[in-house]
């Protein structure tokens, strides 16, 4: 059995590093969602609305989830 001292550590990590990890995923999300507008990442037979309301849906969602893993964090 670990020490309480090891569990309290690990306690106060492991939301921290969740906390980081979604916040570069949800910025990872916004360079795609910009990728995709920009058509990089659009094949060539879609037409170019596709790819310009789809990336900004990844785009709007990677910064919903940013904002609210960043301010969830300022409540607390």
């Amino acid at each position: 059995m670990p020490s309480p001292s090891i569990l309290k550590v690990i306690s106060v990590n492991v939301p921290s590093v969740l906390r980081y990890t979604i916040l570069v995923i949800s910025s990872a999300a916004m360079v795609l969602g910009i990728l995709v507008m920009a058509g990089v990442l659009v094949p060539v037979y879609l037409p170019n609305q596709f790819g310009v309301i789809f990336g900004a849906v990844i785009f709007l969602y990677g910064l919903y989830r940013f904002v609210i893993t960043y301010f969830h964090h300022l409540r607390r």
